[in-house]
């Protein structure tokens, strides 16, 4: 999937680091080059370096963002047609070695390359891992839509324990170009926290306990601050209609203290609002008359939560 999101520095500038202290592993990665002949031969350098499961899954991770740039146009590289399906598996079979090769030795992919290279360099690593396909939430234009299968990401089985991870969305952000970012907030991250905006073409693929449906999904708010869960906030309804937004819709956000509440319409200008502050919640009402079709919310300069706007 493009990274056309605004938002994506967003996430993850305001989610936090969910795991153990990997500051040596990163410092060596750090060292190794910007590409390699091969999967097999990074995996290798990795497994010379860490000995722990853990520890190699971040290196693996960790060299992906810090070397791999996102450029859209891998999309076109292994196009193909087929006839027969026997056809269609081997020319698939193909396409996979060519997107995790051109990963290591070009350090340019999309989704796709990011998320198979490091189940590649799982497998030979010897880390229970797959790769899995879904819908993301990333703007508040994609509130509301329908499901759509268009990103990747992977899990890695740990003792047991799914580890969540997306190489892509750790590596930057791409808007017309893309912007190196190297954040490891999609590394071991909660699921609750990871089903905010990944949604797995098959659920069991989420580890949560309470299944929510792709429409639930589809159209709850963009919740962007870590702090927030949908039982927090107030709508709950990601799409607001403008006429209501001109007579004034009351909002709420709990376990949130705040010292200025502001929004942006369309990304405008941020505007300050009147709030209060009690029983554990903050509270405000938005009245404004406007053909924007996005409203984000800010507490203290942090955006927090994103709605879609519909006539």
């Amino acid at each position: 999937m493009i990274q056309r999101l605004f938002f994506i520095w967003i996430f993850c500038s305001t989610l936090m680091l969910y795991s153990q202290n990997y500051n040596h592993v990163d410092a060596t990665i750090s060292f190794y080059p910007s590409t390699f002949p091969n999967a097999q031969s990074l995996a290798s350098k990795i497994a010379t370096d860490f000995s722990e499961p853990m520890e190699q899954l971040r290196a693996g991770y960790s060299w992906l963002i810090h070397n791999v740039a996102y450029d859209p146009q891998e999309y076109y590289t292994y196009q193909f047609q087929y006839r027969l399906l026997e056809e269609r598996n081997e020319k698939m079979a193909e396409s996979r070695e060519g997107i995790i090769q051109r990963t290591v030795t070009e350090s340019i992919a999309v989704c796709e390359g990011y998320a198979l290279t490091l189940e590649r360099l799982c497998e030979y690593l010897g880390i229970n891992a797959y790769v899995v396909r879904g819908d993301t939430k990333t703007q508040p234009s994609d509130i509301g839509r329908p499901f759509d299968k268009n990103h990747m990401w992977m899990v890695a089985l740990i003792d047991q324990k799914p580890i969540l991870l997306d190489p892509t969305w750790g590596a930057g952000r791409y808007n017309g170009g893309f912007i190196k970012s190297p954040s490891y907030t999609y590394f071991d991250t909660p699921p609750s926290q990871f089903l905010k905006n990944h949604y797995p073409e098959v659920f069991s693929d989420a580890y949560v306990d309470d299944k929510i449906s792709k429409e639930t999904f589809s159209l709850q708010p963009l919740l962007i601050s870590t702090e927030l869960t949908i039982n927090d906030v107030s709508p709950q309804d990601g799409v607001l209609k403008s006429k209501s937004l001109s007579k004034g819709i009351v909002f709420s956000l709990k376990d949130l203290q705040a010292t200025q509440i502001s929004y942006t319409l369309d990304a405008s200008k941020k505007m300050n609002v009147d709030f209060k502050n009690g029983l554990g919640e903050v509270q405000f009402t938005i009245q404004r008359k406007t053909k924007a079709q996005s409203l984000v919310i800010y507490v203290d300069d942090q955006p927090v939560i994103g709605y879609k706007i519909k006539k």
